[in-house]
């Protein structure tokens, strides 16, 4: 973290801090915050979606095996006072 993302998030909370002091309890119904993590993702097929239309003599298709985790995601969590608000997958 670099010194000029420290100076917006001690300018940011000292913001906060005043907002609180002078709104009280309301301002924390109103705050929302995020956070991103990284993700495994693995989206297996299902038989239905394996099925495939072909004549009785035709070869077996060769199956390949999948990586149990072929990559990653970002995961974004929004949540307020209450929970968690939204979630997405990038």
């Amino acid at each position: 973290m670099t010194n000029e993302m420290n100076d917006v998030i001690v300018r940011v909370s000292r913001e906060l801090l005043g907002h609180f002091e002078e709104e009280d309890e309301r301002l924390m119904w109103r705050l929302v915050t995020v956070d991103e993590i990284w993700v495994h993702h693995y989206d297996p097929e299902n038989r239905r979606q394996s099925v495939e239309c072909r004549h009785k003599r035709s070869l077996e298709p060769k199956k390949f095996k999948t990586k149990a985790f072929p990559g990653k995601v970002i995961l974004t969590v929004f949540w307020n006072s209450e929970g968690v608000a939204v979630t997405d997958f990038l």
